[in-house]
């Protein structure tokens, strides 16, 4: 299989292996630490936290558009395709870590980062647009971030970690505090949906029913049913397929297999099945999703 697609690792250094922040001012990234060219789709095996400072551009991240607006944050998982498109006049910071980097706790066994609801979530907005007063209290810290990041000595690696954690517990407030009123973050309901939604990003290649999932988390299919519905507005079942077609659209775009081939990686036994669910979802054949995107992207 040839993968169109790059995906890029954190290069690292003699101290910070895992860990890596960058002010970005213009069009192109002059550092030459940074990991990777921008000028086409990519991924990352790592995290990624962007801080726009201005109005300059675009970012796409899994064929969805969102401006670049000033006071503004996105937010990237590994695995997701993304690419920044930057104008001229474009002023931000990017930081970049691995998941071993971020402070694993003493009593969750899993990936803490799922438990961000802007991370690891396609179901959930990856991108925060803060008013002024709160984007200086983020800018401040990443700033702080920068500056210990460059001195690069002892103790810095355990003071980023320690600054990493408060960015982001401070981006899941603001985050908590603009969607609480439509999607009644802070609930028994939303819990639920985050738990599931980390369930499926794991096990989505499955093809579980939603009761595999209900017993998974210890509550009924009603209960699971009713908590997706009421915080995203679909079915459980509609977000399990959601994630699929996600996955089927990156192996589209981004590989040279067959839509018969995707099909059957993606575990489903009759290609054609496969076929009308995806046009189903997004009112394209695969072959015409494909064909567009192609173009688009002039592959």
């Amino acid at each position: 299989m040839i993968d169109r697609i790059k995906t890029y690792e954190l290069p690292g250094s003699t101290i910070l292996q895992d860990f890596q922040i960058y002010e970005v001012k213009g069009g192109e990234i002059a550092n030459k630490r940074y990991p990777h060219k921008t000028d086409r789709p990519h991924r990352h095996s790592y995290y990624e936290v962007c801080l726009f400072m201005n109005e300059a551009g675009k970012h796409e991240i899994d064929f969805n558009t969102y401006p670049i607006l000033s006071n503004s944050v996105h937010f990237l998982s590994p695995g997701q395709v993304h690419r920044i498109f930057r104008d001229k006049d474009y002023h931000g910071y990017l930081i970049v870590f691995s998941s071993e980097f971020f402070p694993l706790g003493t009593s969750r066994q899993e990936n803490p980062l799922f438990y961000f609801p802007f991370f690891n979530n396609p179901t959930m907005l990856p991108v925060l647009d803060l008013d002024g007063q709160a984007f200086d209290e983020i800018l401040l810290l990443v700033r702080q971030m920068k500056k210990e990041s460059d001195l690069e000595q002892q103790s810095t690696s355990e003071i980023l970690r320690a600054y990493l954690q408060l960015l982001l517990l401070k981006c899941k407030r603001h985050y908590m505090w603009k969607f609480a009123e439509k999607q009644h973050i802070g609930t028994s309901y939303f819990a639920h949906v985050q738990q599931f939604n980390m369930l499926v990003e794991k096990k989505f290649m499955e093809h579980l029913l939603i009761q595999d999932y209900a017993e998974m988390m210890g509550i009924s299919p009603a209960i699971l049913n009713r908590a997706v519905k009421k915080i995203i507005g679909k079915t459980a079942a509609e977000i399990i397929v959601d994630r699929l077609i996600l996955q089927a659209k990156r192996l589209l775009i981004y590989t040279d297999l067959s839509n018969k081939e995707i099909a059957f990686s993606l575990n489903y036994a009759d290609p054609s099945y496969f076929t009308r669910t995806f046009k189903k979802k997004t009112g394209k054949s695969p072959s015409q999703f494909k064909k567009e995107l192609n173009e688009k992207y002039q592959y």
